[in-house]
């Protein structure tokens, strides 16, 4: 069958284009004006540079793990390329996230130069996707544990409890229904449902024995929804297979449709290297902790007001961390800055009003590495132009 190709909106895109520049100038010079970020909280002094140089370092390592968790993702997926290849395609992904406007994202340079290597587009794009899914979840798992370790104060805190309870439904809905949907794929629908349901019974069994915490009150509601979702997520997960009613149904209609399945197709191989995925996540963890220790370090360099504490930067950086996640230029500017301002505020009990200046630190640092990627992007275009 011959499907029209699907038409590209160039003014469109640069219209949502111009739109993420305006936003991202409106929420920095508001940072600005509000005093949030000033030159000389970015001044860091001597007695202070060891603390700066080991934040670079550790950052540089952070960034770094990245090219190991895509080359598992692309083993897994049947496109494998050696590490040093990982590490230059990493380097220019990063480059494109933190220098470059517009539509042309980390991801779509890493696609590309990857394709280049491997010549397996659609096994390529499986592991970016899956890259972002357990990136992403990984971010959701660490501000579920920035939140247990400041659990007091989110109690006694209504505006951290705001924060609180939907985050946390977001990450244990998220992260159940993830496992349960690929042992579901795994062992069967059944096997799924006998872990499934005793979680949703037991939840509605503590909700009743304790009616007067915080728990109770306010998440266990929202818990017994997102284990509802993750059971359902469970019994239809195998529908996505190569014989199930959405492969079926939808993925066969339209070139896009077709395109979309086989990437679907390709993502759900994953399900047979469950070590592979373990060692991701793993991975994953590693380099989100670091990130978060690297801001830490920063924090402890600037000349700041106030210095926050560990705890503090640790509830804070992974919900700023997953506001970048909105569509926005070089990497969220000022998207992340405004949030790791509001939410270290927020748990610090408006004692730290310098939060954007931290992570504008971090920032500046990120797009000096990512400068790294020129040198291979230059070579890359020699070979083209010799070609």
């Amino acid at each position: 069958m011959n499907y029209p190709e699907p038409k590209t909106n160039r003014f469109r895109a640069l219209l949502s284009s111009s739109i993420k520049t305006a936003i991202a100038a409106g929420l920095i010079y508001w940072l600005i004006k509000s005093g949030s970020i000033r030159l000389e909280f970015l001044f860091v002094s001597l007695d202070k540079l060891p603390a700066l140089l080991t934040g670079c370092v550790i950052l540089l390592i952070g960034l770094s793990i990245s090219a190991f968790r895509f080359k598992e993702l692309l083993k897994g997926a049947g496109a494998p390329i050696n590490t040093l290849k990982c590490l230059k395609i990493t380097s220019i992904m990063y480059f494109f996230s933190q220098c470059v406007l517009g539509p042309t994202s980390g991801d779509f340079a890493r696609y590309y130069y990857t394709v280049k290597e491997t010549e397996k587009g659609t096994q390529t794009g499986a592991a970016i996707m899956a890259d972002r899914i357990i990136g992403t979840m990984g971010l959701f798992g660490l501000s579920g544990l920035g939140m247990i370790l400041n659990w007091s104060l989110v109690e006694s805190s209504p505006e951290l409890r705001s924060v609180a309870v939907p985050m946390l439904g977001l990450l244990c809905g998220l992260w159940l229904s993830f496992f349960l949907g690929i042992l579901s794929l795994i062992k069967g629908r059944y096997a799924a449902l006998y872990i499934g349901i005793p979680i949703l019974v037991s939840i509605i069994v503590i909700s009743y024995t304790d009616r007067a915490s915080f728990l109770a009150v306010e998440l266990t509601p929202m818990l017994i929804l997102v284990s509802i979702i993750s059971i359902f997520a469970a019994l239809i997960a195998p529908e996505f297979l190569e014989n199930g009613w959405f492969y079926r149904n939808l993925f066969n209609s339209s070139k896009i449709g077709s395109k979309i399945g086989q990437l679907v197709s390709a993502l759900l191989i994953y399900r047979n290297c469950p070590l592979i995925l373990l060692k991701t996540v793993l991975i994953t963890a590693v380099q989100h902790f670091l990130l978060i220790l690297s801001l830490y370090f920063f924090s402890q360099a600037q000349n700041l007001p106030a210095i926050p504490n560990f705890h503090e930067i640790f509830f804070s950086a992974p919900i700023a961390f997953l506001a970048g996640i909105i569509p926005a230029p070089a990497a969220g500017l000022g998207v992340n800055e405004a949030a790791f301002e509001t939410l270290l505020s927020l748990v610090s009990s408006g004692t730290v009003s310098a939060g954007a200046s931290i992570y504008l630190m971090m920032r500046i640092w990120t797009t000096l590495f990512s400068l790294s990627g020129i040198p291979f992007i230059l070579r890359e275009n020699r070979k083209r132009v010799a070609s």
